[in-house]
């Protein structure tokens, strides 16, 4: 009876799982149709410059796809409670707090918008670290 309760998947890991999932869903489709419209254009654009507009576009096209399968996997692992997910987002969740807090080194950037930037990383990293449900979810204990 403890093992089946310590496997039980928290209601804000469920809730972080699919946001990314939904999250690494748009990701896949912006991929697909920005290499789809970048492409179309390439090829109306004709000589050098349709190529490059094909590769480029290709390229960021590309690196969409995969940011958002790399999102789907992350989703996954935190749904099925996979330690590596809570460790990824311990790690994802500090260095966006690191670069948040960087952002009060630049003159243009306004205070506010830092703040409220660091407040998401914030919760989530004291969730993950601080709550005994999810520590006991992905750790079993």
């Amino acid at each position: 009876m403890e093992n089946a309760m310590a496997n039980r998947r928290p209601l804000g890991v469920t809730i972080i799982s699919v946001i990314l999932a939904i999250q690494g869903i748009f990701e896949l489709l912006l991929g697909i149709f920005a290499i789809l419209a970048i492409f179309a254009a390439g090829h109306a654009i004709s000589g050098r410059t349709g190529t490059v507009v094909d590769v480029l576009g290709g390229t960021l096209g590309g690196i969409a796809l995969v940011v958002g399968l790399l999102t789907l996997i992350f989703a996954i692992g935190l749904w099925t409670l996979k330690r590596w997910a809570f460790w990824l987002t311990v790690i994802i969740e500090f260095v966006s707090l690191v670069r948040h807090a960087l952002e009060f080194t630049h003159p243009t950037t306004s205070t506010l918008n830092i703040v409220l930037g660091m407040i998401i990383p914030v919760v989530v990293l004291l969730y993950f670290l601080v709550d005994t449900n999810v520590r006991a979810a992905f750790f079993g204990r």
